[in-house]
């Protein structure tokens, strides 16, 4: 399979020196004329690190997402793209987790700007007088959008699918990659716990 043509940034492996979890307290409200009110919510955010003979100590951020599935000391592969953590495996239980950021991967929305297109040609003829013409059209034109929906929904599944392949590729088998991680673009790190 060919993996020249990607996201993915960095592959680095490593073993688990740190693990941390931090609070992240966030919210907002507003009160006018004695009516309103505040909410707030505390995500946790979980930080790990790694240690590398190749990159020495890597810090990675993981956000509000579950746990990294690890402990201390366990061997690890980590796969990068730009800043994103998209993967992590664990060569010490053979767990492998997914991340599929939606900025890396892609997401089909459905088309719904080509059906509000399609409804508003359609109700511009009706108002123009052209009653027969956007009768006729209307069950041609909702196909047309059903059959471009359906071909965009296989092209995204298609792409990632694709991605996820390289993914394990990346972790498993090494690849043309690993040799120029770049541990400086993640490891702008607090120090260690």
């Amino acid at each position: 399979m060919r993996t020249d043509n990607h996201p993915f940034t960095g592959v680095y492996r490593g073993r688990v020196v740190a693990i941390a979890d931090r609070q992240h307290v966030h919210g907002g409200g507003a009160v006018l004329g004695g009516w309103g009110g505040m909410r707030v919510d505390t995500e946790t955010r979980y930080d790990f690190w790694i240690r590398s003979p190749e990159f020495g100590d890597l810090f990675f951020q993981m956000g509000a997402q579950e746990p990294p599935p690890m402990l201390l000391d366990h061997a690890v592969t980590v796969v990068m793209a730009g800043e994103l953590v998209c993967a992590v495996a664990n060569h010490s239980t053979g767990f492998q987790r997914l991340y599929r950021p939606k900025s890396v991967y892609r997401v089909n929305h459905g088309g719904l700007p080509v059906l509000f297109l399609v409804l508003i040609i359609l109700g511009a003829l009706e108002v123009g007088g052209y009653d027969a013409i956007a009768n006729s059209l209307q069950i041609p034109l909702i196909l047309a959008w059903v059959l471009w929906v359906g071909v965009a929904g296989l092209s995204v599944s298609r792409y990632n699918g694709r991605l996820d392949n390289i993914l394990t590729e990346l972790i498993y088998g090494g690849g043309p990659i690993e040799r120029f991680a770049n541990a400086k673009e993640v490891n702008r790190s607090p120090r260690l716990p």
